[in-house]
């Protein structure tokens, strides 16, 4: 499994949104992890409206007219696996035992919670057959020690 930490410098939508489009491309599915409530409508908001030409589809696992098994982004606030994602983007820690049904993590923090980021990761990388972390530095992201 494959972990990986990014440091905002910007609103988590703003950074995940560009990876959600890779994932879409790839024809790979994702879920999007958060227990907050307004994180998730934050989220949720920004996915519809990211870019002028470009939204991009997903479903809460609030939202009953879905099969989740065959939706590509999935918003949860539960840790099951509800729509067999390839990848989990998280914000916060989570139990290792949910993170083995991934082959790939994506953790975003910002400065505001580096400390519990940094525990997180400790945590991760015993696991992780793969670890790197990144900041954005000039708008890119580029590896960073973590």
């Amino acid at each position: 499994m494959e972990i990986n930490f990014y440091q905002c410098d910007e609103s988590l939508v703003k950074s995940i949104a560009p990876l959600m489009l890779k994932i879409l491309e790839e024809n790979k599915k994702a879920l999007i992890f958060s227990r907050d409530a307004t994180q998730t409508k934050e989220i949720d908001d920004g996915l519809w409206s990211y870019g002028k030409n470009k939204f991009i589809p997903h479903v809460l696992v609030s939202d009953k007219n879905f099969v989740m098994e065959r939706q590509p982004i999935l918003i949860s606030n539960k840790t099951e696996n509800s729509n067999q994602a390839d990848y989990l983007v998280l914000s916060e820690e989570v139990d290792e035992k949910f993170l083995s049904d991934f082959s790939r993590i994506f953790y975003f923090y910002d400065v505001l919670n580096i400390e519990s980021a940094k525990k997180a990761a400790t945590n991760y990388k015993k696991i992780a057959s793969k670890f790197n972390s990144y900041k954005k530095e000039d708008g890119k992201w580029i590896k960073a020690n973590f």
